[in-house]
């Protein structure tokens, strides 16, 4: 495309907005924004264009497997957007209809993208930029730590940063196993391992423990590779945990708010009672649910911090229903484990999609839904 290398911008701008979010310059200032000032809308815009760009080459056919994967995440979009006709709140429904929109049309994108350009050199491109930003907010984060509070940057909530630096511990994880750069990645995974635990963030320890362990299966290593493995992990852990201040400290708000708040005082952060909210909405409309937007526009939380009852409370059973066909595709990557299949895209899809069961909303889950859209499509690429 005149000189442009299609697949690492498009790699380059889809890492960025999984790192965005709802971020722009006026958080910095706790001001509120509108989405016209906000990166994502323009990083959306610029996948757009660069997916449906005329010169962008001749487009290879969808397998049957592919064209599932993106149906179901389709259907589940047009579902939700026809719901705002019911939603209770007009405003409120069109706002997130419009968040929705943002990720279908980067969904839509990567589809297209993967058709004419190298869908392995689009992964690669953003695993790349994620490794490097994620490394950033890490330094930032180490520069500015206080062991009194829960960490995060650039204005962003304890809970996002802590999902990051759980992506990032992947991404090492996934380096150590492949044999790439393994000092470098032992680091990395130790520092990630430390920020995790340092940002409070409950789902994000799920997140990186049970990615790390699905990283494990998914490379198909031999039991000798996976106890070595452990152990190196082990032993790094060990080592940032005895013998730095940032590694003592990450081990004191574990006991916090692990082994204190959540195992002796049974404390959720009141998400039970959120829980409790989004079911009960859920049951006065059970077949199509209250219409997106639904749950915060009749006074509860801003979100129930669970993508299943957020679908279950605004869209009913259909809602859930067209959630778990469209989690199908990558969900039976995982399970059947095939050769070919990618470790690093499952491994995050699963890590991220136990952590939206704690935390966040259909938008927060934006990198669940594209990367696991993205493993089904690099497991269905055209084989050289």
């Amino acid at each position: 495309m005149n000189g442009l290398r299609v697949a690492p911008t498009a790699g380059a701008l889809l890492a960025g907005l999984l790192v965005a979010g709802r971020w722009s310059f006026a958080r910095l200032a706790n001001e509120q924004s509108s989405m016209t000032f906000e990166p994502r809308l323009w990083l959306v815009a610029l996948l757009l264009a660069l997916a449906f760009a005329p010169a962008a080459g001749p487009l290879r056919p969808l397998t049957l497997r592919a064209r599932a994967a993106w149906a179901g995440w389709a259907a589940f979009y047009v579902y939700f957007t026809i719901s705002v006709a019911w939603a209770p709140d007009l405003t409120m429904a069109l706002d997130k209809a419009a968040e929705l929109g943002l990720v279908a049309a980067a969904a839509m994108s990567l589809v297209r993208l993967s058709r004419n350009s190298d869908v392995d050199e689009i992964a690669d491109a953003m695993w790349r930029t994620l490794a490097i930003v994620y490394a950033l907010f890490a330094v930032m984060a180490l520069s500015n730590s206080d062991a009194d509070s829960r960490l995060a940057v650039l204005g962003g909530g304890p809970n996002v940063f802590g999902r990051n630096m759980a992506i990032l511990g992947l991404i090492c994880v996934d380096a150590i196993l492949r044999g790439r750069a393994r000092a470098l990645a032992i680091v990395g995974v130790s520092v990630a391992g430390m920020l995790v635990l340092l940002s409070g963030s409950r789902g994000a320890m799920l997140a990186i423990t049970s990615g790390s362990l699905l990283l494990l299966w998914t490379h198909r290593l031999k039991p000798t590779r996976i106890v070595q493995a452990a152990l190196v992990l082990l032993v790094a852990a060990v080592i940032a945990a005895t013998f730095t201040d940032v590694g003592r400290a990450a081990v004191e708000m574990f006991r916090e708010r692990v082994v204190r708040l959540t195992l002796e005082e049974e404390h959720d952060s009141g998400r039970s009672q959120i829980y409790d909210d989004a079911i009960a909405l859920g049951w006065r409309g059970p077949i199509y649910g209250d219409g997106l937007a639904g749950f915060p526009a009749r006074g509860y939380f801003v979100y129930p911090h669970n993508i299943v009852l957020e679908a279950w409370a605004e869209g009913g059973a259909i809602g859930v229903l067209l959630l778990l066909l469209a989690l199908r595709g990558p969900a039976a990557l995982v399970l059947r484990r095939p050769l070919g299949a990618p470790p690093l895209e499952l491994s995050a899809f699963v890590a991220l999609l136990l952590g939206a069961q704690f935390s966040g909303d259909f938008f927060d889950s934006r990198a669940m839904i594209l990367l696991g859209l993205l493993a089904v499509l690099r497991f269905e690429r055209p084989r050289r």
